[in-house]
């Protein structure tokens, strides 16, 4: 049930899969939106009112350019990963950018999050986040609602995308796991989602759908030939209002 698949993202992260160096639209989104808008080179008006000091945690790292992107909008971001090549990587890439951040990344063991209760204001999970069991996900999802006061992103993968897999070709619809036995992110979990699993997931937790979309890609050439699909779910604490 704990199994992270430490070993394989370390393996993948040596062969330089998913070093993404520039940030995802949808997050760039989500925080002018919901958290702090850009008006100017440095000038922001800050859109969530609160006393307490904007922190945000960009959950399972990689090589840190979210986090790196929370810095930008002047917001106290960490970033944490079971992968050290990552947490190596994102330390290199922040001073390339010109942020020292070494006290803001942390490797981590999968499981505890290593902050207090209610340590940050949002919490960022992108599209390689749930790439584990959806009985580990459960878990995560209760430690995830303890660090976080306020705002959850989700990016995942829908369950359309299943058939981005060579081993799964025809298969129009799977929202359970999968290992990965292609070369990219070989011997890692992937979890595919629809709504009614997404529901399962947070029906045990305060949070609570603010705001939601599905994209799905479709071939330029056959619009009804869907490829693969991403949700992109924001959530809010219950209790925080």
């Amino acid at each position: 049930m704990s199994d992270t698949r430490k070993k394989h993202w370390e393996l993948s992260y040596l062969r330089k899969e998913n070093f993404i160096y520039y940030p995802k639209e949808e997050v760039v989104k989500f925080i002018n939106k919901f958290i702090k808008k850009r008006i100017g080179t440095n000038e922001f008006v800050q859109l969530l009112p609160s006393t307490q000091k904007l922190r945000g945690l960009d959950f399972g790292c990689g090589i840190g350019r979210t986090t790196i992107l929370l810095h930008e909008f002047g917001i106290e971001g960490y970033g944490i990963d079971i992968s050290e090549n990552a947490i190596k990587e994102a330390l290199e890439l922040a001073r390339f950018l010109g942020f020292n951040l070494d006290n803001f990344f942390k490797v981590y063991d999968g499981l505890k999050i290593p902050f207090d209760d209610d340590f940050l204001i949002l919490l960022l999970l992108r599209v390689f986040w749930i790439a584990c069991l959806f009985d580990l996900a459960k878990i995560l999802i209760k430690e995830i609602e303890r660090v976080t006061k306020r705002y959850l992103f989700l990016s995942l993968m829908s369950a359309e995308s299943i058939r981005m897999f060579k081993d799964h070709q025809g298969i129009d619809f799977f929202d359970g796991e999968i290992e990965v036995t292609e070369v990219h992110e070989r011997g890692t979990i992937q979890s595919f989602f629809s709504f009614a699993k997404i529901m399962n997931l947070i029906k045990d937790t305060n949070f609570k759908i603010k705001y939601g979309e599905k994209i799905l890609y479709a071939d330029i050439f056959c619009e009804t030939n869907i490829l693969h699909g991403r949700y992109y779910i924001v959530l809010e604490k219950g209790d925080s209002q």
